[in-house]
């Protein structure tokens, strides 16, 4: 069990913590999808080319998921943490003032993917330490940080894209990071799990934790879809720039809300989370179909739902995960995070030339397509996480 020096006086301040870390790591690869029109442009670029930032973002969160959570599970999250949200922030601000090129660009997110991979499992790690009362309920607070990340993206576009400019985003991105770090230093014990008590712990089987990553593979495609095109695909639509970033926005919101509802229900439901997650899943798949129809006020209806259904699953799987494995979270959530970077990372690079070659329709039908498969994946899987280990 974790040491008593770990456990928080004040559950809420940690969970409000890690939320704002992961919002500060993810946040230079998600606001990418939102940034896509005025970026590009800047640069002289496709849209679909400029669906590589995202997929560049989670090449590097892919390459060092597992590795990092090792790491954070030999240091502790705190210090990992407090050098994530540190790195994080100087990474943002180069890409603001000093990325001049395309080229520039793709590396510095490259970066920001590795350190967003050391902050997912250290936050993971310290919530699992943290032995709060209602893990379901931390869970989904600290997933609402994904769709807030795409939330404050498009936000960005009427209030900092569209008037001073897209780098403007990733400066207010290291604001956010530094802030992050204020509240990791005061908020997070220095708690630490050693690698061989975390070894013993697992009770996943490694060829478990990677039959999970291939679902999580398949779940974050259509999620990196969302965000990678939502925004661009409006403007198709006919939404005004301005119109489409606040669409994805206020659909992220509702994203939020569900998860952070799914939250309050976690811990009590005797619903297995992969269950659940299938079921709701199914709305997302909805949202995908309509969004195939090329009308302004559908589509934002669409977004909502793709939002709001399809992109929930983190909080039922990494609960399901972190449940299952409560000493070694991190080592666990490196494993079958690096399949949800691999989504993410894949979903524009192979959706960016559908998108160029046969419209936003055909994509959104792939998509949907793909979340067919992911939902087969989680009720297959559903049995193996049924009842706590604690």
């Amino acid at each position: 069990m974790p040491s008593p020096a770990a456990a928080p006086k004040r559950p809420s301040l940690v969970v409000a913590t890690v939320a704002l870390a992961t919002v500060s790591g993810v946040f230079p690869g998600l606001a990418s999808g939102s940034l896509a029109v005025q970026a590009s442009d800047d640069f002289g670029i496709s849209e679909g080319a400029w669906g590589w930032t995202l997929s560049a973002f989670f090449f590097g969160a892919a390459l060092s998921s597992i590795g990092l959570g090792r790491v954070a599970q030999r240091i502790g999250p705190r210090r990992q943490l407090m050098f994530t949200t540190l790195a994080t922030a100087v990474v943002q601000l180069l890409i603001a003032v000093a990325a001049r090129s395309f080229a520039a660009v793709l590396v510095l997110l490259v970066v920001a993917g590795c350190i967003n991979a050391a902050s997912q499992t250290a936050v993971n790690l310290a919530l699992s330490q943290a032995e709060l009362p209602r893990l379901g309920i931390a869970m989904a607070a600290k997933q609402s940080a994904m769709p807030a990340s795409s939330m404050l993206g498009g936000l960005a576009v009427p209030a900092l894209a569209l008037t001073l400019g897209w780098r403007w985003a990733y400066a207010m991105g290291a604001a956010l990071a530094v802030i992050a770090f204020i509240g990791v230093r005061n908020a997070i014990a220095p708690g630490v799990t050693s690698a061989t008590a975390a070894e013993r712990s697992v009770e996943s089987s490694n060829r478990l934790l990677v039959f999970v990553a291939i679902i999580c593979f398949l779940l974050a495609f259509t999620s990196g879809s969302i965000n990678a095109w939502l925004v661009a695909s409006g403007v198709d639509a006919g939404l005004g720039e301005g119109v489409a970033g606040l669409a994805v926005s206020g659909a992220a919101a509702f994203g939020i809300a569900m998860r952070l509802l799914s939250g309050t229900r976690l811990d009590t439901s005797r619903v297995p989370p992969f269950t659940a997650a299938a079921r709701v899943f199914v709305i997302g798949i909805i949202g995908f179909v309509l969004l195939t129809i090329r009308n302004p006020a559908v589509h934002v209806f669409a977004g909502v739902l793709a939002f709001g259904g399809g992109w929930i699953w983190p909080a039922f799987t990494n609960y399901a995960i972190v449940r299952t494995n409560p000493r070694s979270a991190a080592r666990a959530t490196g494993m079958t995070q690096t399949g949800v970077y691999l989504g993410v990372m894949a979903a524009p690079a192979m959706t960016g030339p559908v998108v160029d070659g046969a419209g936003y329709p055909t994509m959104w039908i792939i998509t949907a397509g793909v979340g067919v498969a992911a939902v087969i994946g989680l009720l297959a899987a559903s049995p193996h996480f049924r009842r706590p280990t604690r």
